[in-house]
């Protein structure tokens, strides 16, 4: 949730609205409760995400305490969950079976991923074998239960900084492939999410501008790895990241754009991508002055999270066709998508 959280420290100014979605606030309860972030949805429209409570006894760069829950589309039955055990538990990603992704953080501010079972409930620990991994986190999840996150091996990470000292993994049938972007290009490399096709997303901070740059990849049997192709940032966006990834090729994208006018220094626009045909759709919730975008589902629900003077609010957003939304077509994506989709036929 590290990688999460974090756009949850850039207050910006206000988005123009994107019609052509109707939108379902998630808040969660009590006192100390800091904000809410709808992080994926499945088939069913059964979503899950985490709720932040503040903290005092955190490191310095945590927003502070973190549990998981889940909800459906319209907002009915929430419900909290924490890992039995463990101090905090933040959930990432969701599947068609309701098997669930996250992290779950002890006492002493250590930390795993796990996938928790829509079946039984039960753990499973997702702790990537390489040397030195000492910080995981699960992020995705597809319907045959390969999982993808970040694991860290460097000590010198800190909570502030640990994703920029992240290595990204696949998990398939238990077997941990690494995928690092080359160490020429970046650093800080994230899976954010695979699909049943095995066809990823992520995102890594390059090193000559030091910003995250978005990725999509598509598994390679005969080599046992991925490859990775550079998504095209958006209008000059000098800074974006991917979300989910479905099987008819729907994500979401988040962009920062630097202007003086805000006191950040950075404005957001969300959107959501059809890297099969090509198209654009803003989203943007209305009355926010931030919108960030993580999940969606095969019919084209979103999750995520906005700020508004209240403070930070999940959301679940379900598009409604109204003459007024908006697509744009990029040529770029729809080359990506077929690109993807005839490397998949290949190799299926």
């Amino acid at each position: 949730m590290k990688m999460l959280l974090t756009a949850l420290a850039a207050l910006t100014l206000a988005s123009p609205a994107a019609a052509g979605y109707r939108f379902v606030t998630v808040n969660g309860t009590g006192p100390a409760t800091i904000g809410t972030v709808v992080t994926s949805i499945n088939d069913a429209g059964l979503a899950t995400g985490y709720v932040i409570t503040a903290d005092p006894s955190v490191p310095a760069g945590a927003l502070g305490d973190y549990t998981a829950f889940t909800v459906h589309a319209d907002g009915s039955g929430f419900t909290a969950f924490t890992r039995p055990g463990f101090a905090q538990t933040g959930a990432a990603g969701i599947n068609n079976a309701g098997d669930i992704t996250g992290v779950s953080i002890t006492a002493g501010n250590t930390g795993n991923g796990f996938v928790r079972s829509g079946t039984t409930g039960a753990y499973t620990d997702i702790v990537p074998t390489f040397p030195g991994a000492y910080y995981s986190e699960a992020i995705g999840i597809n319907n045959s239960g390969a999982v993808t996150g970040y694991y860290v091996t460097d000590p010198a990470a800190t909570v502030a900084t640990l994703t920029q000292y992240a290595h990204g993994f696949v998990s398939l049938g238990g077997a941990y492939i690494a995928v690092d972007v080359p160490s020429a290009a970046g650093h800080g490399t994230q899976v954010t999410a695979i699909n049943d096709s095995g066809i990823i997303t992520g995102s890594y901070y390059d090193n000559g501008d030091g910003l995250s740059h978005p990725f999509v990849g598509l598994y390679d049997p005969t080599t046992n790895d991925f490859n990775l192709t550079p998504v095209p940032d958006l209008f000059g966006s000098p800074s974006a990241s991917l979300g989910n990834i479905t099987n008819n090729l729907l994500t979401t994208y988040n962009a920062l754009y630097p202007t003086l006018a805000s006191p950040t220094g950075f404005v957001a626009a969300a959107f959501v991508i059809d890297l099969g045909g090509g198209g654009l759709t803003p989203l943007n919730k209305p009355g926010s002055f931030f919108t960030d975008v993580f999940g969606i589902n095969q019919t084209g629900q979103v999750t995520g999270f906005y700020l508004d003077p209240t403070g930070a609010h999940g959301f679940i957003a379900t598009p409604v066709p109204e003459p007024a939304a908006w697509t744009l077509m990029i040529a770029g994506f729809g080359l990506i998508g077929a690109t993807l989709r005839r490397l998949a036929l290949a190799q299926g």
